[in-house]
């Protein structure tokens, strides 16, 4: 069995909640709201939460934003 080395995978991006805050310019009771509506694809990681790069941009991109 060949061993490998963590750095020779490539691992998803997740971003938590304090990167989700700062990205979306919300606070933290908002944020944690959003991370739990059914279709926002967070998940549980140990006591807090996460979002993959690529699940957070695919929801962005499905989203109506008013600026």
């Amino acid at each position: 069995m060949k061993d490998v080395n963590v750095s020779e995978k490539i691992l998803p991006t997740i971003y938590t909640t304090d990167d989700v805050c700062k990205i979306f310019r919300i606070g933290k009771v908002k944020c944690l709201e959003l991370f739990h509506r059914a279709d926002f694809p967070a998940q549980k990681y140990g006591r807090g939460f996460g979002v993959e790069a690529n699940a957070l941009k695919a929801y962005m991109s499905t989203r109506h934003i008013l600026s």
